[in-house]
């Protein structure tokens, strides 16, 4: 009845206990059958992995189990298989089994599954494929027990009982294949268990040191035997002195190196000062790489080539060191770095005079043949030094300025300039403003070469959309080219050549980088240069070429997709020219405008994201959301020294839109005119508007009228009409503010000084009826002299004329 079992969905995990059978029985062989198939194995590895089928669901734990069940049996048989293809796919399968098995069963067995693998590894007469996988195997095994906290010892002891095996084993075969699967266990152990290490160190320094000198090691097996000796400092002791004696003896072995390879090309005295900044006199020096034997044998000393590439791999593990995280602070020998960069640029291939005699033209041509390499070696530890120390590069930045500079002017390689602008992005990101003054006219010039509008229209001719477009460009070219260039008399004249723009993007992203830093120099000598650059630069990448990349079917994929970045990174650099700061509105932010625009409709999609994002960058310089810091009148000279709303109205600052803005100020003021303020005064008591000015439940009040904050102005005039339409004001004293100066001062005093003031300040005129209210208030403050309370009562003739009834 199984077979007529129904399941919900691909997801259900009833189906796990199934499909894991059926990969045994169709794809894993057993021990009677015969293995057909090798490459059936990535199909049982990719199947175990999408659908987990060895996570053993709780649920279905009895089917789950017996089919997990079946499977380690299998492969376990399979792994004690006398049959070495069998054998290695059982070991294969222990490791998919270590990734993808539940903890529970993994906990139970990973001991047993080490053994097994480690006495593959130790077997003298297993093969290189066996030992090769059981290196793979067992590298999968402690990377899932590293997840284990409870069983850190353990993992240790379990790593520890490896290393002599597989050094002894790197020793004796001489396969390159295994010689990398040593590597990567080796990698595997220092990072995950560093303490296995301790009692081994000096045997594996060795042994990867001779391996990195022999003559026999490939160029890719040496960087991965670099990039472990990097990280050998961590299993020694994990400090500072460790990394620095390592760090020492890398440089030591590089300037020998040198000493041989530079022999004839530089003076006699370099190498002698390079090693004793390195081993100072008084000081013991370290013992070379890799103990008494981490030389190099005579032979591989006559051989130009070997001797670069194992001066490139010890560079190459230099950088590894000083990117790599540690857990204690470095001594990075920064001076010592910076003087071997120098050492090894300074050497470009030609004889010195003194030199001469002592070189054949053939020596000379080996040496001009591994230079670039070299060259490409030393900048790129010099751009992780700098990335290393960031800020703290700033004693030794004049003198890596001057190399940077110097460089530029000698390279002609475009390998070698693309690491110098991307060494020169790095000391701007590193260094900020100080940096950006002093490497903008270098960055300017060399980019202006390498960004000339000729090249770029030389080179893309067959870029345009249309075919026969390019026919009609390549046909103006040539007639063009016959009065002023050679190509009319070249019949075999080359108009669709893929053209390689990776120094063209560094150039564009060292540019964009000086705008993003140095942009707010606001520096007149290069910044009007730039900007005129980046728009050609843009206007040329992107004419005729926002096809989608179907129409570059006549372009090498590798082209077409070199194109694309190209443009992007054209548009990106153009876009940093018109939203960094500058001291006027951007020249050509119309060309830009447009050309987003028109990218964004018609561009290739990765083009197309790019100009939509561009055009949401340029939104806030098109329509700005606030008014404009910069050039605000300062509001002491704006506002004169009355305080009332009148005053406000007529000496508001004239900004963009002034009017517009007073009336939001004042559209919600509703202040009472003086018929309106004399009615409500003959309504109340003048006893109780006395007693609640002593309780002081008064109105919001101001500062003095003469020394007022201009600022506070609009604020207190809200608070005011808020409360002028609910309660009746009460006295000058609230409306116009508890002045300490006037609080002895009789009503008539108070209503001279207010419109004199106001008179002075706005030049409007008092009606004469508040004169003679005046008086009547002066009568009622003389009936209620008797009175227990000191506070005289409210007059309505104290309050002045709302703005509504004063006219200038």
């Amino acid at each position: 009845m199984s077979s007529f079992e129904r399941f919900d969905d691909m997801c259900d995990n009833r189906l796990k206990p199934k499909i894991l059978r059926n990969l045994l029985s169709d794809y894993v062989p057993n021990e009677k059958q015969p293995l057909v198939d090798f490459q059936s194995l990535s199909k049982v590895v990719s199947t175990i992995s999408t659908h987990k089928l060895l996570s053993e669901d709780q649920k279905l734990q009895a089917k789950s189990k017996s089919a997990v069940d079946e499977w380690v049996e299998r492969f376990l048989a399979l792994v004690s298989s006398d049959m070495p293809d069998k054998s290695w796919v059982g070991i294969v399968l222990m490791g998919v089994t270590c990734q993808e098995c539940s903890s529970d069963r993994f906990f139970s067995s990973y001991s047993v599954w080490f053994n097994s693998l480690l006495s593959h590894i130790k077997n003298p007469e297993s093969s290189r494929i066996i030992r090769v996988a059981s290196c793979t195997s067992i590298s999968d095994l402690l990377t899932r027990l590293s997840r284990f906290a409870n069983t850190k010892k353990e993992a240790v002891s379990h790593a520890a009982k490896v290393i002599l095996p597989i050094i002894k084993l790197m020793e004796e075969d001489s396969s390159e294949a295994l010689w990398e699967g040593i590597v990567n266990l080796l990698s595997t152990i220092v990072i995950l268990f560093p303490a296995a290490f301790h009692s081994s160190y000096d045997t594996v320094e060795e042994a990867i040191a001779s391996k990195i000198f022999s003559a026999k090691t490939s160029s890719s097996l040496l960087k991965k035997l670099a990039h472990f000796l990097a990280l050998l400092p961590k299993a020694n002791k994990g400090d500072t002195a460790s990394w620095s004696l390592m760090m020492q003896k890398l440089l030591i072995s590089i300037n020998v190196h040198l000493n041989n390879f530079f022999q004839g090309l530089e003076e006699e005295t370099t190498g002698k000062k390079a090693m004793q900044r390195l081993a100072p006199p008084g000081r013991d020096a370290p013992l070379p790489l890799g103990g008494q034997n981490g030389i190099l044998d005579d032979a591989a000393w006559n051989s130009e080539q070997l001797i670069v590439s194992r001066v490139s791999a010890l560079m190459y593990c230099c950088s590894v060191m000083l990117t790599s995280s540690y857990k204690c602070k470095l001594n990075i020998p920064v001076a010592s770095l910076v003087s071997l960069v120098e050492r090894v640029l300074g050497v470009n291939g030609s004889l010195p005079k003194a030199m001469s005699p002592f070189m054949t033209g053939i020596q000379q041509e080996l040496v001009c043949a591994e230079l670039p390499t070299l060259h490409s070696s030393a900048l790129e530890l010099l751009r992780t030094t700098i990335k290393s120390i960031r800020s703290q590069l700033l004693p030794y930045a004049a003198s890596v300025v001057r190399l940077v500079s110097s460089y530029f002017k000698k390279c002609l390689l475009p390998e070698l300039r693309i690491k110098l602008y991307t060494i020169t992005k790095t000391l701007l990101k590193s260094m900020g403003l100080g940096m950006a003054m002093q490497l903008a006219n270098e960055v300017v010039s060399n980019a202006s070469v390498d960004l000339d509008p000729k090249t770029v229209q030389g080179s893309d001719v067959v870029s345009s959309t249309n075919p026969r477009a390019v026919l009609k460009a390549g046909s103006k070219k040539r007639k063009q080219s016959t009065n002023t260039g050679v190509e009319a008399e070249n019949a075999a004249f080359e108009v669709g050549v893929p053209h390689n723009h990776s120094l063209k993007i560094a150039a564009l992203e060292a540019l964009e980088t000086l705008l993003t830093t140095g942009g707010a120099l606001r520096s007149d000598s290069w910044r009007e240069r730039v900007d005129k650059l980046l728009m050609m630069t843009a206007g040329n990448a992107c004419e005729g070429r926002w096809a989608n990349a179907e129409t570059y079917h006549h372009l090498p994929n590798k082209s077409t997709a070199d194109l694309v970045e190209f443009q992007v990174a054209a548009l990106r650099a153009f876009l940093a020219s018109l939203v960094s700061p500058s001291r006027a509105r951007p020249a050509y932010f119309a060309e830009g405008f447009e050309l987003f625009q028109t990218g964004k409709s018609e561009g290739e999609m990765k083009v197309a994201g790019f100009c939509a994002h561009a055009l949401m960058s340029l939104e806030v310089v098109i329509h700005p959301r606030a008014l404009p810091l910069d050039g605000l009148p300062s509001l002491g000279d704006q506002f004169p020294e009355s305080n009332s709303l009148a005053s406000l109205k007529h000496n508001t600052p004239n900004l963009n839109n002034g009017d517009n803005l007073f009336k939001e100020w004042t559209a919600n003021v509703d202040v009472p005119s003086n018929n309106e303020i004399l009615r409500n005064v003959d309504s109340i008591s003048p006893l109780q508007e006395a007693k609640r000015l002593k309780r002081g439940n008064d109105l919001a009040t101001v500062d003095s009228l003469s020394g007022q904050d201009h600022t506070d102005i609009v604020g207190s005039e809200n608070v005011q009409q808020a409360d002028v339409r609910k309660k009746v004001p009460e006295s000058p004293k609230e409306s116009l503010g508890h002045v300490s100066e006037r609080d002895d001062m009789v009503p008539e005093e108070v209503y001279r000084q207010v419109v004199s003031e106001t008179r002075e300040g706005e030049g409007l005129a008092v009606k004469d009826s508040i004169m003679e209210e005046a008086v009547v208030v002066k009568k009622r403050e003389s009936l209620d002299e008797s009175d227990d309370d000191s506070i005289p009562s409210l007059k309505a003739d104290d309050y002045l004329s709302s703005d509504s009834d004063i006219e200038s």
